[in-house]
């Protein structure tokens, strides 16, 4: 066996000591260590169908150039895209207790918008399964990275046409605050309010080379969450450089803060995306107000493009929500989105958004 084959394998077997090792002390219970005992059924099996449908106006000289002005029915809009970045989804969750305190969770998610099922792989959402303990939770499968999930809710139009990301507001993509990455593995867990988020995707080239050893370069991604009174403290990171053949450089990092008290919150973050992907700034902030069922919303974003001098851009929303119960929701506004070299879109428009639960089917 060649050296480069020998310690491939040596770093291998490694990584898989380390993951049994975590899975075995997430299953290992001391007694009297489960705080969440009995707060759910010892077996769960449910439904959860969302749906958002949008009647948008489109404007503006970029909508213009690519002929995309008019009436549209969507469910989300991003980079010039109807039912892109949307919220529509089916889910089917399950678990089952294997011990005190000791979960065995899974989903299975479906991205739907207005025109049905998504194609091809933007059909799936999460696919994901893992058991969940004490010590905190290890999911496997398709995931979100711990880059988008940090402050994804921190924009309060998120997924909407109105929403910041991929409209030169926030970043997208898998590798941002958009889509899901397969052969994904994450470790989670929260104490006294401090959130961890561990994130490896594995890559698919990594299984041999020529010599014996591993060819591919595997993607990671962490993040830290932080309370401080009303105040969350938020990092996060991402290294995606060559993943799968992909370009190198595909790195970013975001630190953001935001405050939540009485009918307020005011938030934003900053991050910092390389050549392999936008390869530029991002500046995000955004206000919420409630007044009763209704909420009162203002964004704004700005992007800096370090790669092509003189095409920076903006992004400005304002728009409004009236809560009607947790399952329907009516909201609308005006988004407007300029980049210096391909001009503006206007979207003004109205949707609904509805949730169906079954709850558990299991459930006697």
């Amino acid at each position: 066996m060649s050296p480069v084959g020998a310690g491939s394998q040596r770093i291998a077997l490694r990584r898989i000591c380390l993951m049994s090792a975590l899975v075995a002390s997430l299953a290992a219970l001391p007694p009297g260590t489960a705080a969440a005992a009995g707060t759910e059924p010892d077996s769960g099996f449910s439904l959860l169908l969302r749906m958002q449908p949008e009647l948008v106006h489109v404007s503006g000289s970029a909508a213009e150039a690519r002929d995309g002005e008019g009436w549209y029915l969507t469910d989300g809009w991003s980079g010039g895209n109807r039912n892109s970045q949307n919220w529509g989804a089916l889910f089917i969750d399950g678990h089952q207790r294997i011990a005190e305190g000791v979960t065995v969770v899974a989903r299975l998610g479906f991205n739907v918008n207005m025109e049905g099922f998504a194609d091809g792989r933007a059909r799936q959402r999460e696919v994901q399964a893992g058991i969940r303990g004490p010590l905190g939770q290890l999911l496997v499968g398709r995931l979100e990275t711990p880059y988008k999930v940090s402050s994804l809710g921190w924009d309060p139009l998120n997924a909407t046409f109105m929403q910041a990301r991929a409209n030169s507001g926030r970043s997208g993509g898998p590798f941002g605050h958009g889509s899901y990455v397969d052969r994904a593995i994450e470790y989670s867990q929260t104490w006294n309010g401090i959130g961890v988020r561990v994130f490896m995707a594995l890559d698919d080239n990594s299984a041999s080379d020529n010599a014996g050893g591993t060819s591919g370069r595997n993607a990671w991604s962490t993040s830290l969450s932080v309370p401080v009174g009303p105040v969350q403290l938020m990092f996060a990171h991402i290294d995606a450089s060559r993943l799968d053949g992909g370009p190198d450089r595909r790195t970013g990092t975001k630190l953001g803060a935001r405050y939540a008290g009485d009918d307020w919150r005011i938030g934003g973050h900053y991050e910092v995306r390389g050549r392999g992907l936008e390869h530029g700034d991002f500046l995000f902030v955004n206000a919420e107000r409630g007044f009763g069922p209704w909420r009162l919303m203002a964004s704004y974003g700005r992007f800096e493009n370090d790669a092509v001098a003189g095409n920076d851009g903006r992004y400005n929303a304002l728009g409004a929500r009236y809560v009607v119960s947790r399952n329907f929701s009516v909201h609308g506004g005006v988004r407007r989105t300029r980049r210096d070299l391909t001009g503006t879109e206007n979207v003004v428009g109205l949707g609904f958004r509805i949730l169906l639960e079954t709850g558990n089917l299991l459930a006697r």
